[in-house]
Formats: structure tokens, C-alpha cells, sequence
């Protein structure tokens, strides 16, 4: 009898493939934004282990929830998960509001749960991340979100006083979890999304920032997207939302390094429809001249042609048809 047949007479039939299986499997990858999948390569698939990390009140939270509200969509489901995907929001930071939620569009908040603290019962890192664990093992396709891992406070960081000033226990414990749901996260296609915070290097050597988190994660990681900068987007003198230069840490479909500039929208979340028109415009699938934008993509014989991003935004909005010819335009385009 062959090793082989030992192995699988042990252990199981299925925990040996032929390196030809593991390249023919197929992976549902789940579109994140368009900007955002252009420089990712399509987007985000299942089984991935995510950080988002940048600076306060970039919209790393935001970003998280609009991919959950994207994974929930029945054609993004699953083989494993036919009724839908469930999203489970660690709110470790306590910030989650009732705005974040209703900013998002297309988010099922029947499939949406939130763990948290509540009265009497306050959650240490420990408690988050074993129900974490717990979770990611028993309910499979599963979108996970720690919000975030730099607000872990262990048990004996929570009791002690605040004169003790010891060193936190957050890191180990995240490197423990990382390596109890390592081989549970492809097998279960979950997807993992953890944010960090960036903190001041005080060595003065190497990088300006450090996340928080631990190395770890860092290992772990699939797909990762750091918020470089964002700044105020205005509309006639109007704040509307913030504009966010994304840039690849890494990604399961594409290199590393894109950078692109993504549009995040006061009460609507990220601009899916304003960040459509930019590439469009940018790839010449729609003609620009002077303020007027013609969507020469369009199959009408005259081609409709709008005043501006605001009002192409709005045409899109009220025309699904015209919207998805031009999300199919764009992604044939650049080959998604």
C-alpha cells in the first residue's frame, strides 16, 4: 500500500490534492468597489483573511460594511451558504451607530449581528476572539469584522489598575487566533476583515507609522488596503463625503503597490456610481468635454450626454440598464 493510500486511509480522502486541483479550483471572488477592484484585480474572494488600516476617520469602517452589504448579495453567496451570507460585527471599539448602518446601502440588518458588551458584562480580547473563533468555525461563509484589533484589551489589562502600566497581552492573543483559524478560513470560506490603527514610530527609524496589531497579521494576510491619505470632497462649496488614496499592501488577485483614489459619500457610503464615471472618463469610455460627459458606451444611436459628475450620477442612479453597460464596459476594458 502507497503512502498516499495510508495518508487517506488515516486522515481522510480529501486532505490530498494534486497540485493541477488546487490550480483548476475556482474561487468566487466578491467585487469590492470599482476603483478598488481595479487595482486588487477583481476584487476580494472568499476565504480571505483582510486588514484595513490607516489613519482615524478614513473610512476603514465604512469600507468594511459596504464589502459585508456586497457579500450578502445572493450572487455572491456561496456554495456553502445558499440562504445567504451572515455578517457578524465585533463592535470592540463600542463607535458602531445606527448611521453606519443605515449609510449603507443593500446591507440586510436580519443577516447582520452585532457582539458587543453590554451592561454587566463587559468583553476582554479573550471573549472576543473565541466567539470570533467559534463563529468562523461554525457558521461557514460567514463575513467576520474585529473592529478593531487595536482595541483589544485583555482580561488582566481590563482588573488592573490604572497606575500598573504593563505591556499588553492583545498581540499574543491575536497570534494565537490567527493560528487556531488558519486552515479553518479557506476550508470554511469565510471571509476575515480585521482593522488596525496606525500609531507614531517613536525610534525615529524605519516607517513614520506602525499598525498596532502585531506581527501576526501580517503574516496571515491576503488582501490588505492601507488609506494613504483622504481629504474633504466638495460640491459646490459643499462638504459631501472624502476622497481616500487606497493603496494594495497586498492582494490574493493582483501585485502590490496600485494606488487609486476612492470616493466615500456623507450617508450613502462609498460612491460606487461617482467612482464609475471617474474610470469611465479616465479610459475614454466616456467622452469628456469641457463640464459635459456623453456616454458614448450607451446603445442609443443619439448618445446621452450630462452636465457634470453630479448629474451623470443622478442619470446612472435612475437608469440600472445604463449602469451595468457601463460597469460591464469598464471591466471588459481593463480585462475584470
Amino acid at each position: 500500500m502507497s503512502i498516499e493510500k495510508d495518508i487517506i486511509k488515516e486522515f481522510g480522502a480529501g486532505i490530498i490534492r494534486s497540485g493541477s486541483a488546487v490550480v483548476d479550483s475556482e474561487l468566487l471572488t466578491i467585487p469590492v468597489s470599482p476603483s478598488l477592484d481595479v487595482v486588487l484585480g477583481g476584487g476580494i474572494p472568499e476565504g480571505s483573511f483582510v486588514t484595513f488600516t490607516g489613519q482615524p476617520k478614513c473610512g476603514k469602517t465604512t469600507l468594511s460594511l459596504h464589502f459585508a452589504a456586497k457579500c450578502q448579495q445572493s450572487n455572491y453567496s456561496g456554495e456553502l451558504c445558499k440562504d445567504g451570507r451572515h455578517v457578524y460585527f465585533f463592535n470592540i471599539e463600542g463607535r458602531l451607530k445606527k448611521r453606519d448602518l443605515e449609510g449603507i446601502p443593500g446591507l440586510d440588518l436580519d443577516r447582520f449581528h452585532v457582539i458587543g458588551s453590554e451592561p454587566g458584562k463587559i468583553l476582554s480580547a479573550e471573549d472576543y476572539l473565541s466567539i470570533a473563533e467559534k463563529t468562523i468555525n461554525n457558521v461557514p461563509g460567514s463575513v467576520v469584522i474585529l473592529d478593531s484589533y487595536s482595541a483589544l484589551c485583555t482580561e488582566a489589562e481590563i482588573t488592573s489598575g490604572m497606575d500598573k502600566m504593563q505591556r499588553a497581552d492583545g498581540a499574543k492573543l491575536l497570534a494565537k487566533f490567527c493560528r487556531k483559524i488558519a486552515n479553518v478560513v479557506p476550508v470554511n470560506k469565510n471571509v476575515v476583515i480585521g482593522i488596525t490603527h496606525l500609531m507614531g514610530n517613536p525610534t525615529g527609524y524605519g516607517a513614520e507609522f506602525k499598525e498596532k496589531s502585531g506581527q501576526a497579521v501580517a503574516y496571515q494576510v491576503d488582501v490588505k488596503l492601507r488609506a494613504r491619505r483622504f481629504s474633504p470632497w466638495e460640491v459646490a462649496g459643499t462638504q459631501i463625503g472624502q476622497t481616500i488614496e487606497w493603496q494594495v499592501i497586498t492582494s490574493s488577485l493582483g501585485p502590490p503597490g496600485g494606488r487609486i483614489e476612492g470616493y466615500l459619500r456623507y450617508g450613502e457610503g462609498i460612491d460606487e456610481l461617482t467612482e464609475l464615471i471617474i474610470l469611465g472618463t479616465d479610459l475614454g469610455i466616456i467622452q469628456k468635454a469641457g463640464a459635459w460627459m456623453t456616454f458614448s458606451f450607451a446603445e442609443e444611436e443619439e448618445k446621452p450626454k450630462f452636465q457634470g459628475v453630479e448629474k451623470s450620477r443622478i442619470a446612472l442612479s435612475e437608469n440600472p440598464k445604463l449602469k451595468k453597460l457601463l460597469q460591464n464596459s469598464v471591466k471588459d476594458f481593463l480585462g475584470l
